[in-house]
């Protein structure tokens, strides 16, 4: 049977995932893996923040059309 261990994914693998471009998380000359990956772990993903404060501001836009203001 074939080995089925999982590999660790690579603090730039992660940094796609989280929607940071290649090396944002490599701020000096070959930053050790473990601090990148913390820092990765620390994180939010763009996409989904962006994604948030565009339903946010959707929001608060529907309440403008519908209150005059928004509502808080």
């Amino acid at each position: 049977m074939r080995d089925m261990r999982v590999r660790k994914l690579t603090p730039t693998e992660c940094e796609r995932l989280q929607g940071f471009p290649d090396g944002w998380t490599d701020i000096r000359d070959a930053t050790p893996d473990t601090p990148r990956w913390q820092a990765l772990g620390n994180s939010m993903a763009v996409p989904v923040i962006r994604w948030l404060g565009e339903r946010i501001q959707a929001v608060d836009e529907i309440e403008v059309e519908v209150y005059g203001h928004q509502q808080r």
